[in-house]
Formats: structure tokens, sequence, C-alpha cells
């Protein structure tokens, strides 16, 4: 099944981890979950982890960070989003598998036709091997 890379990349914006998760990429998932973690815990000033009891606090807390913080949290934000993006990308691209250079259609490889069954122009591969160079006289 196709994922959509911008949907991905989004959800790892809003939390990391949150668009491998879309991808069922569960390993990379709790890898970046646990990046954020760790990220909160070497930068982030222990009163200050104290003082967030709601998801409103956190978000007033975050322009009170110190640079460092703020610098490690957009890292790993960015990250995650490009790495989402990626793995999205990727996948779509094994996905879709081989199309047609004349109508752009996708080719069925379990029928191995010279030819596109959509528009039935030859297939490069095809043509290539048909267009054997002339036996040369000598």
């Amino acid at each position: 099944m196709h994922k959509r890379p911008w949907l991905a990349a989004v959800l790892a914006i809003v939390m990391p981890g949150l668009g491998h998760v879309y991808l069922r990429s569960w390993f990379r998932a709790l890898l970046w979950f646990w990046m954020v973690v760790l990220s909160v815990v070497l930068f982030v000033p222990e009163g200050m982890v104290e003082g967030i009891s709601s998801v409103s606090g956190a978000f007033a807390l975050s322009s009170e960070l110190p640079f460092e913080a703020q610098l490690a949290l957009f890292a790993v934000i960015a990250f995650s989003a490009g790495d989402a993006y990626w793995q999205a990308s990727r996948t779509k691209q094994r996905v879709e598998g081989r199309r047609c250079p004349h109508c752009g259609h996708e080719l069925d490889e379990e029928l191995e036709l010279d030819f596109c069954h959509w528009c039935t122009e030859p297939l490069p591969s095809a043509a290539a091997d048909a267009e054997e160079p002339a036996p040369t006289s000598r």
C-alpha cells in the first residue's frame, strides 16, 4: 500500500516517531521517540521539566528553553520528518514498479511481455534486443 510522504513528514513534525507509526516502521518510530526523550533529559534543566503538566504548559515552556535544548529538539524533529519523508518515498517507488515509457501505465511484471499490454508499443529492453547490429562483411 502506498503511503503519502508529505503526510508522514507532517506527522513526524507533530511528534517525532508518529510519521514512522503511519508507515508501520515500528523500530524507527521507537527510535525517534526515544531521541526526543533523550534530548529532553540531556538538554532541558530539571526544574523546567517538573513544571510541565499539560500540553499548553509545554508550549508555554518551549519559549523559555535554553538555546541548546531548542536546537537539539529542532534537529530531532527535522531529521525525523526528513527520515519519514524519505522512507515513504522509498516505499512508494518500490510499490510503483516499472512503467511504460510511452503511455505511463504500470506494467505487469508477471507477464514478461516484450510490449506494453496497454498501448502495444515495444518496450525499450525488447527493442534493444531486437535491434542487433547487422553482421559486417570482410
